[in-house]
């Protein structure tokens, strides 16, 4: 009885190691980015911005339709523009439009940002603790803690944050960030990122994407700028494993 006890207390404690199940996700994770590469499509994507700034303060929300070929962006269109958007708002909409035409809906570098992170690595630090369990969407998830720090020849990130892994499937639903990143061609930032990760037919692809951001002079922090971006209507125009 003993014996059982401690096989059933072993089997438990491994089910519950935080390593495994993180290595279990990003596989799984890799596995939903490949069909990603095989679906085209469009989806209407909302583009919240909101300043809670000392100088300015104001929320504008625009609206745009997205057009998608193979997992990339291939156009994105401005179709809803706030009123009363001032000159900045509008310039940052527009840049959007123009900059992110190639992102892609893979979800892997989202789900774990310090992974987006090349060059010649000098330091690597990433700890995962298993924090419980939590509902999302009614499903059963593991709660992940994850620490970080991890420094290249041309940038540097370090962070915590929390990640929720359905419990049956190993796919992350959700995930939260605090962030500080620094590279040659950006200075210091931080920033705290907000994911959530819903499935599309055969496929799970980012639904929410929230970014807060907190802008600084002399290292004086003078507010707050919240982005988010939620997708929804996504329509696909080919099967899954099928070329567009």
């Amino acid at each position: 009885m003993i014996l059982i006890l401690l096989f059933i207390l072993a089997n438990f404690v491994f089910a519950q190691n935080p390593d495994e199940i993180v290595r279990k996700s990003i596989a799984v994770i890799e596995e939903n980015d490949r069909k990603i590469e095989n679906i085209s499509g469009e989806f209407d994507l909302k583009f919240l911005i909101d300043y809670d700034l000392t100088v300015k303060k104001g929320s504008y929300e625009f609206l745009y339709n997205v057009k998608f070929e193979n997992g990339f962006v291939k156009e994105r269109k401005l179709v809803q523009v706030p009123e009363k958007a001032d000159s900045v708002t509008l310039r940052v909409a527009k840049e959007i439009e123009k900059r992110r035409q190639t992102d892609s809906l893979k979800i892997k570098t989202l789900v774990f940002p310090f992974l987006r992170i090349r060059g010649n690595i000098s330091e690597r630090k990433i700890n995962y603790k298993f924090l419980g369990f939590e509902k999302i969407d009614d499903k059963n998830c593991f709660l992940i803690g994850v620490d970080y720090r991890i420094k290249s020849d041309t940038a540097k990130s370090e962070g915590k944050g929390k990640i929720w892994i359905d419990e049956k499937s190993y796919m992350p639903l959700r995930c939260e960030y605090d962030v500080t990143y620094e590279s040659k061609r950006f200075s210091n930032a931080q920033n705290k990122q907000f994911l959530d990760i819903r499935r599309v037919g055969d496929v799970f692809l980012p639904a929410r994407n929230e970014i807060q951001v907190f802008p600084k002079i002399l290292f004086v922090k003078f507010g707050t700028i919240k982005i988010v971006y939620e997708a929804s209507n996504f329509k696909t125009k080919n099967k899954l494993g099928e070329a567009p």
